[in-house]
Formats: structure tokens, C-alpha cells, sequence
């Protein structure tokens, strides 16, 4: 499901700090300068494919500023693309270089240094533009090597160029039409097809190490579980199909990790429902409402398997975190 966020849906003096506001939610802290003042226009469409944060957006000229101090409040490290969908330009300045693009190009920043965003640079009217975040850790590539990437040009003009281009506009046009399974297995897919176009650029003959490529796949199918915990259909046999790899392959894949699927499915579950019986603006909810919310579907499994983890059954645990809270207040 997608977001739609407008700014003429607030009053015309609030509009740029309404963009401030926006932009720190749907990506990062950021500064907001615009020529027009208050009466900025923008429309954002906020979606999710996966581990993949796509924004689509329309906006007249604006630039965006991360700075030392903004990154020291709020580091999550997230890599960012901006790709050019229509006319006019737009310049990514990082690193200490420059990268001016337009339609059908795109362009890489780290979320953790510094950099400059000026969208539309040569246009009076809105833009088309569209970004991806996600963490850099779903690239096989190795950290040191995405400093030379970032505020590159990388145009559309070659085969694979295009190719990359044409699929992630595709891939963000059609967002509210895929399944969760869908989303997953284009979000790899994505990743595939974006790390051999900077692999390309890095003249490298193959775009990452084994090791690399394993960390990339467990990373993105954490990130999947993380997303469906609340289906209880989850199973490691759901997990292996959504990611086109088999079931051997997906138990090898967290066995190298000391873990079992099922065994982190249930880790991931059970820590959820612990924060939402500790959240005291969910009092009014039941036990049983909390663990099938979160996929469990049989209460005493749900209950041997709380007390298990943390000492103790759910309900004492809720009655512990709410004298904890009333004492702390």
C-alpha cells in the first residue's frame, strides 16, 4: 500500500516545514530550502517493495541538505538513489563530488556523510523524480568500495544503463499491484540488477564475493520475515519460495549463522509481543488479541513459549512492565 502525502493539504504558510517534517519521517533529517517560501508544492507517494523504501514524487525546485549535526541525531545508515523520471535536472553533490542528472539517469548517497540534493534545478515546473532506500548491506559489494559510487553519474544511455533505469521505473510504477511475495522476490531482483550496473562501473569482473552475496541474501530475507511476522502462514517453506531458493538453501543460509529459521520467526515474534505487552497505550488489548496479531495462533503454545523466553507467562510479564512503568513515572 501506498501513502500519498500532499502539501497543498496544509495551509500555504506551513508548507516548507511541512516538508521538513515529511522528509525526516519518509527518509532521513534533513534541511528543506525553496525559492517559493512557504507556498511550496510537492506530492509524495510513499511505498514499500520489500526492503526497498520507494518514494515517487512531483516537485517544483527544491534542494535538501544533510548535515554533520542532522547525521549525529539520527544515523540509521541507508544508501539512496535518485532517479530522474522526467524533465529538467537534478544535482547530488557527496564526497566531494558532483553528479548533475537527468531524465532516466540516477545517482547514489550514503545517508551517514554529508550531502546536497537540489531537485529541479532548471525547472518552474514540478518534476518527476523517484528514489529507493535501503541498507547498503543488501549490496554485495564491500563497504569501502560505495564511497567511489556515490554523486556518480550513472546515465541511461548504455544497454545496461537503460536496462537498470527502465526496470526500477517499472518496478516503482506498478508498487500497489504486487503481493508481498511479489514485492519480495522484485526487490531482489532489483538489487540483482542495480549491483551489476555499479559492479559495471567498478569494472569488476564479478559483482561481489560468495560471502558477500550470502550476507546480501540473509540480510534481505530478515527483512522479509520482519515484514510478514504477523501472518501466521509464515514457514520456512513460504520464506525459500518468496526468494526463488530452496528449502535447503534457506536452512544452510541461517545454519551458517548459528540460527534455524523457524527458531528466528519465533525469536522475532515472541520479541514483538514482549514490546507491545510492555506498551501501555496497548492496556486495553488482550493477551490472546497481542500473540495472533503477531502469527501465533495457539494461545498455550504462544504461553509456554513467552515463559520459555522471558521467565515468566505473558500476562505476568504485562503486570510486571506496568508496575515498572508506574514506579519509573
Amino acid at each position: 500500500m501506498s501513502t500519498l502525502i500532499r502539501t497543498d493539504e496544509v495551509p500555504v504558510a506551513d508548507r516548507l516545514d511541512y516538508v521538513r517534517e515529511m522528509t525526516a519521517a519518509t527518509w532521513v533529517p534533513m534541511e528543506c530550502r525553496a525559492d517559493t517560501g512557504g507556498a511550496y508544492w510537492g506530492v509524495f507517494r510513499a511505498s514499500g517493495i520489500g526492503p526497498l523504501q520507494v518514494v515517487v514524487m512531483d516537485v517544483m525546485p527544491i534542494t535538501v541538505i544533510r548535515t554533520p549535526k542532522l547525521i549525529e541525531q539520527q544515523d540509521p545508515d541507508l544508501l539512496k538513489m535518485l532517479l530522474v523520471c522526467g524533465e529538467g535536472s537534478s544535482v547530488v553533490t557527496q564526497d566531494g563530488r558532483q553528479a548533475r542528472i537527468s531524465t532516466g539517469d540516477f545517482a547514489l548517497y550514503d545517508t551517514r556523510r554529508p550531502y546536497q540534493v537540489a531537485c529541479a534545478v532548471d525547472r518552474d515546473a514540478p518534476s518527476r523524480l523517484l528514489t529507493f532506500m535501503f541498507p547498503p548491506s543488501l549490496l554485495p559489494l564491500s563497504r569501502n568500495q560505495l564511497p567511489s559510487l556515490t554523486a556518480t553519474r550513472f546515465g541511461a544511455t548504455t544497454g545496461l544503463g537503460n536496462l537498470t533505469s527502465q526496470f526500477l521505473l517499472q518496478l516503482a510504477s506498478n508498487v500497489d499491484h504486487y503481493s508481498p511475495a511479489e514485492a519480495a522476490r522484485l526487490s531482489t531482483a532489483a538489487l540483482e540488477v542495480l549491483a551489476t550496473r555499479l559492479a559495471h562501473e567498478l569494472e569488476l569482473d564479478r559483482w561481489g564475493a560468495p560471502e558477500a552475496r550470502r550476507h546480501a541474501l540473509l540480510t534481505a530475507v530478515q527483512a522479509f520475515i520482519h515484514q510478514h511476522l504477523g501472518d501466521s502462514l509464515l514457514t520456512p517453506s513460504a520464506v525459500a519460495a518468496a526468494h526463488h531458493i530452496s528449502l535447503r538453501s534457506l536452512h544452510q543460509l541461517f545454519h551458517d549463522q548459528g540460527l534455524t529459521v523457524a527458531g528466528y520467526i519465533r525469536q522475532r515474534r515472541l520479541e514483538q509481543c514482549r514490546r507491545d505487552l510492555a506498551d501501555p497505550a496497548l492496556a486495553s488489548r488482550s493477551v490472546a488479541a497481542i500473540a495472533t496479531s503477531w502469527g501465533f495462533t495457539n494461545g498455550a503454545d504462544f504461553s509456554r513459549a513467552f515463559r520459555s523466553a522471558h521467565g515468566m507467562p505473558p500476562a505476568e510479564y504485562r503486570r510486571s512492565a506496568r508496575l515498572a512503568n508506574t514506579s519509573a513515572r
